[in-house]
């Protein structure tokens, strides 16, 4: 059992690692978008489909937003 239960903490150490990942190419992705970079270009520098680039920036604004404390 303690077997189990050592690979069953290896998969979510291996799930949130990958998680991890993913969220910073996102966020990469975007940085480099708003930087001036053309889906396609992005593209090549993530090794990614333009369909996953596309993804990765729907919804997001060029603009940076900034938020002023009171």
């Amino acid at each position: 059992m303690k077997g189990y239960l050592v690979m069953a903490k290896q998969n979510k150490s291996d799930n949130d690692l990958e998680m991890i990942a993913q969220l910073l190419q996102n966020l990469l992705a975007i940085e480099l978008w708003r930087g001036g970079l053309s889906q396609s270009e992005i593209r090549e520098r993530l090794g990614v489909g333009i369909g996953t680039v596309s993804k990765m920036l729907k919804g997001v604004s060029k603009e940076v937003l900034t938020i002023q404390a009171k």
